[in-house]
């Protein structure tokens, strides 16, 4: 349906109320011969659902007789409502002037035609062709969704961020419910924490970094915070999934670890809350407790193609923390070699080596 003039026919209705009225103003156009084709299929279709079908039908007779476009699939179905008994000879001349207008607008218009089934028992080719057209239709589906995916690998593969989340939207536009299209939406949001994160760190000396993570809010700070706090965790309770991402990152801004870890336990809403969870624990130096954490992700993410990598960088960290350097060091190494991609890895591998004791 064309969304123009599907809004304009809304705007129309809240207006008037009246459907005769809307019809009306649109037949004025559609006279004028001022409509696309697609937009003569939204009028017609609105005037079937508003129960106005005789209008419908003297709109196409005039139409007919000025050799105008026809909304065929509008045309047959406005027949139907009507019990319209339709003999051979007149199936054959729809299903000829629908083929003389395919020609004239280059475009093959018999698949609109069979939109409606009121002709499938008079003549086997409206089901034919209707299987045609949801056998085009899904293969075209399947090379769009396919096209997606290689231009998606291949912005991940080149680490171009910017433009695997525009595909990412992209996708998630095309076909919203396909469960592999968000998991792959969750992935790369995940990663994009990380290069957040690893960009941080590649501007901040390793030793003030570290320190950084052990250092708690005074005092003062956290009294001032307590309103704050307060009304994050009152948030919470209600709080979408987006909402409570951002209220727990607040939290993670402020220095507040404890707090966020709190708050974000108590409702793993998605996946997304799971590793900010994990990464909120480490940056908080909870490292047995993000420890503890990796080993339930790793059950809870186990079909996971990039968890193992995620989870293997978390624990590392964590060993590093509780000062497990060698075990840390051998661990990180052996990521790296797997995926040498894995920037923040190597950068943090090479931080550890030159630090450890």
């Amino acid at each position: 349906m064309d969304r123009a003039i599907e809004s304009e026919i809304k705007q129309l209705f809240a207006e008037s109320g009246d459907a005769a009225n809307v019809a009306e103003r649109l037949l004025r156009r559609w006279d004028a011969n001022v409509l696309t084709h697609e937009e003569i299929r939204t009028v017609s279709r609105f005037m079937l659902h508003a129960g106005l079908v005789p209008h419908l039908l003297n709109q196409i007779r005039r139409s007919l007789k000025r050799g105008d476009q026809i909304p065929w699939s509008g045309l047959v179905e406005a027949f139907s409502r009507l019990d319209v008994r339709l003999e051979p000879i007149e199936v054959d001349a729809i299903f000829e002037g629908v083929q003389a207008q395919s020609e004239s607008l280059n475009t093959n218009l018999m698949f609109e035609l069979v939109e409606s089934a009121a002709l499938d028992a008079y003549d086997s080719r409206a089901i034919e062709f209707r299987k045609q057209y949801f056998s085009s239709a899904l293969s075209l589906h399947e090379e769009r969704r396919n096209d997606l995916m290689r231009r998606l690998e291949y912005a991940r593969v080149n680490r171009l961020m910017s433009q695997e989340r525009r595909i990412l939207d992209e996708i998630q536009a095309f076909d919203p419910n396909d469960p592999e299209l968000r998991r792959q939406k969750d992935l790369f949001e995940f990663r994009e924490a990380q290069e957040i994160v690893e960009n941080a760190l590649a501007h901040s000396p390793p030793k003030s970094e570290i320190e950084r993570k052990f250092s708690r809010p005074t005092k003062e700070i956290r009294q001032a915070a307590k309103p704050i706090v307060r009304q994050a965790r009152e948030a919470a309770k209600t709080a979408t999934e987006t909402e409570l991402y951002d209220l727990g990152l607040m939290l993670v801004f402020m220095e507040l670890h404890d707090e966020a870890i709190s708050l974000l336990e108590d409702r793993r809403l998605s996946s997304r809350i799971d590793w900010l969870l994990l990464e909120t624990m480490i940056l908080g130096g909870q490292f047995a407790a993000a420890l503890g954490e990796v080993e339930k992700l790793e059950v809870k993410y186990a079909g996971e193609s990039e968890a193992p990598f995620a989870l293997t960088y978390a624990r590392a960290r964590a060993l590093w923390g509780l000062g497990e350097t060698v075990t840390a060091i051998e661990l990180m190494r052996s990521l790296t070699r797997v995926r040498p991609s894995y920037r923040s890895a190597t950068t943090l591998l090479q931080q550890w080596i030159e630090e450890a004791p």
